[in-house]
């Protein structure tokens, strides 16, 4: 009688184990809230993002592209922002600007535009675009959200196989 007790102790201890070291190692990441005081934004994140700053030459000078990601094995979130020249403010309607974020990113992709439609954030006009990209690796999808907030503009992106686009997770971080 003591052994068998033993025994189911044992086993008791080995799936209690088990399940500790399975909660550890998989299921959700735990989000985080990301700020940029310099960019003036929050985001929630399901993680700590990395910065990198480029810089971009134009016809109306030099523009500090600052993106923040995050990387998974098999998805990458990003938020960037920009400051606009003066000029651009003045020469452009902000339509004009925002299909421009998105042609930019269609063609850059070399990917197929799969939607894109006008959103706002509070009163600032945005764009929430979807481009499929088939290449040697396979089917990957962004799924953006641009926004103009007086003279900055701002991109929200997600990256990944060909069902990430309206996964949960790209929704929760785009929102």
């Amino acid at each position: 009688m003591k052994t068998r007790r033993s025994v189911i102790v044992g086993v008791l201890l080995l799936a209690l184990a088990a399940l500790l070291l399975a909660g550890c190692a998989g299921g959700e990441a735990e989000w985080i809230e990301f700020k940029s005081e310099a960019g003036g934004f929050s985001i929630m994140a399901p993680g700590t993002p990395t910065e990198e700053t480029q810089s971009q030459d134009t016809e109306l000078g030099n523009i500090d592209i600052h993106m923040f990601t995050y990387e998974t094995t098999d998805v990458a979130y990003m938020v960037g922002y920009n400051l606009l020249p003066a000029a651009l403010l003045e020469l452009s309607a902000s339509d004009v600007m925002l299909d421009g974020a998105c042609d930019g990113q269609v063609s850059s992709t070399g990917g197929a535009e799969v939607s894109r439609e006008e959103i706002t954030l509070d009163t600032y006009p945005g764009r929430e675009l979807e481009i499929r990209v088939d290449d040697a690796s396979g089917v990957k999808t962004l799924h953006t959200y641009i926004y103009l907030v007086e003279d900055k503009l701002y991109q929200i992106l997600v990256v990944g196989g060909e069902n990430q686009s309206r996964a949960e997770d790209t929704l929760k971080f785009l929102d």
